[in-house]
């Protein structure tokens, strides 16, 4: 039924759950898992202080340990496929993560997203039932998507 399984990850919990509901799916449809990690620009933390090569220098040197770190972690994520038989492959991309992950899902034929899904606080469950990146991806992209409830806080 599934080919291509694409997972939003943002390093949490709730990404973790969602990752173990898409190898569960994968072990049934033998779909490839896509880890997909957005990383969100920043603004410019130095307000105008330092000065523009050294700024630049320095959002080099954070990026580039960004990006290390990032391909650490979906390697890790990779490989807990891998130990179960499930080809995956880990990508990560800069730029808003709802943007990212409707472009990618649309551009690559993907056949399900799962998502992990944050509860809210109580006082304001009534004010937000889901959170604003899985809703602007549910109503942007054309496939289906399956929403994990975590209890990550």
């Amino acid at each position: 039924m599934y080919k291509k399984i694409l997972v939003p990850h943002a390093g949490t919990e709730a990404g973790d759950d969602a990752l173990k509901h898409a190898i569960n799916i994968s072990k049934h449809d033998s779909a490839k898992i896509i880890l997909l990690h957005v990383i969100e620009p920043w603004p410019d933390p130095s307000f105008g202080i330092m000065p523009e090569v050294s700024k630049k220098d320095q959002i080099e040197i954070i990026f580039s340990n960004l990006e290390e770190n990032t391909r650490k972690f979906l390697a890790e994520r990779t490989a807990q496929c891998r130990n179960e038989n499930i080809e995956s492959e880990g990508i990560f991309r800069v730029g808003k993560a709802s943007e990212a992950i409707i472009k990618y899902a649309n551009e690559n034929k993907i056949d399900l997203i799962v998502m992990g899904k944050k509860k809210k606080l109580p006082n304001y469950k009534s004010l937000f039932k889901i959170g604003s990146v899985v809703k602007k991806v549910q109503e942007k992209v054309d496939c289906s998507i399956l929403l994990v409830d975590t209890d990550d806080e």
